[in-house]
């Protein structure tokens, strides 16, 4: 696949740069810079802590290509994936984390995750006792394959794990390419002797593990991640561009609370250019505030049993009254009446 300066822009951003965080902090520990990571991607180093920020597939595919080519250990993206938690993942690893079965997780995984992992595309079967997830054929990537599904791969069982509390009962682990030079280091990760040069990429566990309990089930805090995961809106504005970062810099605070000035500094641009960025989406700053405001208000009157006053707090008011005012504004309701309507 080859990559230049006109692909990378003709691309429209797509996915989130979920996940991408940790596979940064293995290359530091390799004495790899952010900035050399994003060589030549048309990203900037900041774009790391931003989870939303807009991200084309041949972005990720620069990134990655250039992730294998700096490092000086093999094995670095079977190790990138290992680091990873929960929260790396984003309101779907939550969402995931809440679920009551293992098998409710990872079935709203595969619907919902796609933005943090587009290149595998899986799907779940059971055959018998073994589940088997199978990911989409991936040839077209050539000599970076090997590197995006170990990553991917290994990313996925550390999630898995920190869901379960518990190793995923691996049977087999099928891949469709050579031997790596590490392919030692894969039993250790996975819990199972690989198989290389198949025609498929498969990964078989003990079906019976699909119905565990997840330690961390919570139907509130499942309930609310849904929905900002399969809102209509949210879709929209995590899709990428400039909205999807202010967004995201709103969700990233505890309080909703975003200066324009603040975020402006952040992407390295004037307040004005930020203003005309947005305008070009036909969006204001305000405007995308007051939405991320309005669904996380929602959320909270919907599935929670939270004090208004607390929910105030959490979606940016520092006054209840301010709160039901705008609350009104943005639903023709006050929240009391919105609760009772949605009970």
């Amino acid at each position: 696949m080859t990559l230049n300066a006109a692909s990378l822009k003709t691309v429209a951003p797509g996915a989130a740069m979920l996940g991408f965080s940790a596979l940064a902090a293995q290359l530091r520990c390799d004495g790899v810079a952010l900035s050399d990571l994003f060589a030549g991607t048309g990203l900037e180093p900041d774009d790391i802590d931003n989870a939303y920020a807009p991200m084309s597939p041949a972005q990720r595919m620069a990134v990655f290509a250039n992730a294998q080519r700096l490092s000086s250990e093999s094995d670095v993206a079977l190790r990138a994936g290992a680091r990873q938690r929960i929260g790396d993942f984003g309101i779907y690893g939550f969402a995931l984390a809440s679920s009551a079965t293992f098998r409710d997780g990872l079935e709203f995984g595969i619907a919902h995750m796609q933005p943090a992992m587009p290149f595998l595309q899986p799907t779940l079967r059971i055959v018998g006792d073994v589940a088997i997830l199978t990911c989409a054929p991936a040839e077209r990537f050539g000599a970076v394959l090997p590197f995006v599904a170990e990553f991917w791969r290994s990313s996925l069982n550390s999630l898995f794990r920190r869901v379960l509390e518990v190793p995923l009962p691996a049977r087999r682990l099928v891949c469709n390419y050579p031997a790596p030079a590490h392919w030692r280091s894969y039993a250790p990760i996975f819990g199972c002797t690989p198989e290389f040069d198949a025609d498929v990429l498969e990964w078989h566990f003990d079906a019976a593990i699909l119905e565990a309990a997840c330690p961390d089930a919570n139907s509130i805090t499942h309930e609310l991640c849904t929905r900002l995961c399969v809102a209509a809106a949210y879709d929209g504005y995590q899709a990428g561009g400039w909205a999807g970062r202010v967004r995201g810099a709103c969700l990233d605070d505890a309080r909703c609370m975003v200066s324009v000035a603040r975020l402006a500094e952040r992407l390295g641009m004037s307040v004005r250019t930020l203003h005309r960025r947005l305008a070009d989406q036909g969006v204001t700053f305000k405007g995308v505030v007051d939405h991320t405001r309005k669904e996380l208000a929602i959320g909270y009157l919907s599935n929670s049993k939270l004090p208004v006053v607390d929910i105030a707090e959490r979606v940016g008011f520092s006054e209840a009254t301010n709160f039901r005012k705008a609350f009104k504004r943005w639903t023709g309701k006050v929240p009391s009446d919105y609760r009772t309507g949605a009970a």
